[in-house]
C-alpha cells in the first residue's frame, strides 16, 4: 500500500466519537484543476442548515470562473456549478469553505422531508426480489429495525481494495489486525456473503463491474459478497429497509478527526430510516464493525464528529451529460462534455 493510500485508511480509521455532544469547526473543500484543452464544467455538492448541523460563514473560490449555486430537485440538495466555456489556460484552485456547529443525532424530526419519496429504488440500491427473501428466511420485521441494523452488521466485513494494475480487479489488503478488537479485519476460517466466497477467492478474483463491486453502494454486490465500505452497509439496509415498506435515507458527508485540525482523507456515510410518529433514526453500521464496543450507540445515534453534504443516490445535475451520479460526495467534472479526473482534491478542518 504507497503512503498516500495508507494515510488516508489512518485518517479514517481514526474516526472517533468523543465524549462532546456538540461540536464547532470549519471545513475547507478544495479542487485543483489542470489545464484544459476545451469546455470545463465542475459540479460540487453543497452542505446545508438541518436540525442537527447549522452551515454558516459559506465562502466560495472558483479562481474567477463563473458559478452558481443550483437546487438538486429530487432530494433538496445544493451544489455549485462552475464553467468556463473556453477551459482554462493554467491550473487553478476552487474551494468552499464554511463553519459547521453539529450536534450528536438520536431520532429526530425533519422539516419538509417527506417519507414517502425514500421508498423506491436506485440503480444500484433496488427492493423486493432477493431482499424479500433475506427478510423472510431471516424473519426480519419493520417492528424491529434494530434487528435489521443487526442483520447487516453481522453479515457484512469491512474492506479496503486497492486497484490490482494486473488485472483490473479490485484486490482486498486488509489482512491485519483491527486496533480495535485484536482481530483480524478479514478472517481466513469464515465465508463472505450469500455466495459464501473464502477470502483467498475475495483477494484473488473480484468482478470487474464498475457497479457491481467494491464501494459503489451496490445493495446485491453487498449481500452476496459481504465486504465492503461504508457505502455498502448502508445500501444494503436501505434495500432491506425499503423492502420492509419503512422509509430510509442514504447521507454523505465527512468525518472529522478529534485532533483540533488536519487532513480529511475521504468521504464517509451514513443512513436513517422512518418510523410514523417518532422519526428519522440513525444508524451507522460500518462504524460499529469498526469498534463493536460502539456497536449499541451506532444502532439509533450518530456523533457529532462529521459533516452531512448530501442526502440520496441517482442525482441528476443541470448540465451534466454523462447520466445520473451514483454517489454525489466528490468532484464531477466534464471537459468537453466528457467525463474527466484532471484533478486533485482535498479536504481539511480546524476546530473552532
Amino acid at each position: 500500500m504507497g503512503l498516500k493510500k495508507l494515510f488516508i485508511f489512518i485518517s479514517v480509521l481514526l474516526f472517533s466519537c468523543s465524549t462532546f455532544e456538540e461540536r464547532k469547526f470549519q471545513f475547507t473543500y478544495k479542487v485543483d484543476l489542470d489545464p484544459t484543452d476545451g469546455k470545463l464544467e465542475l459540479w460540487l455538492p453543497v452542505p446545508q442548515s438541518n436540525e442537527v448541523q447549522t452551515i454558516s460563514n459559506m465562502k466560495f473560490d472558483t479562481g474567477n470562473l463563473n458559478y452558481s449555486v443550483k437546487d438538486e430537485k429530487v432530494h433538496g440538495n445544493k451544489y455549485l456549478y462552475v464553467s468556463s466555456d473556453s477551459g482554462i489556460s493554467e491550473s487553478k484552485t476552487i474551494s468552499i469553505t464554511f463553519d459547521v456547529e453539529r450536534k450528536e443525532q438520536s431520532t429526530q424530526q425533519f422539516d419538509g422531508v417527506d417519507p414517502s419519496k425514500y421508498l423506491g429504488s436506485y440503480r444500484t440500491v433496488p427492493t423486493g426480489d432477493i431482499f424479500k427473501s433475506i427478510i423472510d428466511e431471516n424473519k426480519l420485521s419493520k417492528n424491529d429495525m434494530k434487528a435489521v441494523y443487526s442483520f447487516v452488521l453481522s453479515g457484512m466485513h469491512y474492506g479496503k481494495p486497492t486497484d490490482d494494475e494486473n488485472s483490473g480487479n479490485y484486490k482486498y489488503v486488509h489482512g491485519g489486525i483491527n486496533p480495535k478488537t485484536g482481530k483480524e479485519w478479514l478472517p481466513s476460517d469464515i465465508t463472505y456473503g450469500l455466495k459464501k466466497k473464502t477470502r483467498d477467492e475475495l483477494t484473488k478474483s473480484q468482478n470487474k463491474s464498475k457497479q457491481y463491486a467494491y464501494g459503489n453502494g451496490n445493495s446485491l454486490y453487498a449481500c452476496n459478497i459481504g465486504v465492503g465500505n461504508c457505502t455498502d452497509y448502508h445500501s444494503y439496509f436501505m434495500s432491506l429497509s425499503r423492502t420492509l415498506e419503512v422509509p430510509a435515507r442514504f447521507h454523505m458527508g465527512f468525518p472529522i478527526p478529534s485532533d483540533g485540525s488536519g487532513v480529511v482523507g475521504g468521504y464517509h456515510c451514513w443512513a436513517d430510516y422512518y418510523i410514523d410518529g417518532k422519526g428519522w433514526t440513525p444508524v451507522d453500521i460500518s462504524e460499529a464493525d469498526k469498534d463493536p464496543s460502539k456497536k449499541d450507540y451506532f444502532n439509533g445515534t450518530i456523533c457529532q464528529n462529521r459533516v452531512d453534504v448530501i442526502v440520496g443516490r441517482d442525482f441528476v445535475l443541470d448540465g451534466y451529460d454523462n447520466g445520473e451520479i451514483n454517489l454525489f460526495i466528490y468532484p464531477q467534472l466534464e471537459i468537453n462534455d466528457k467525463v474527466s479526473s484532471a484533478y486533485k482534491k482535498s479536504f481539511t478542518y480546524k476546530n473552532l
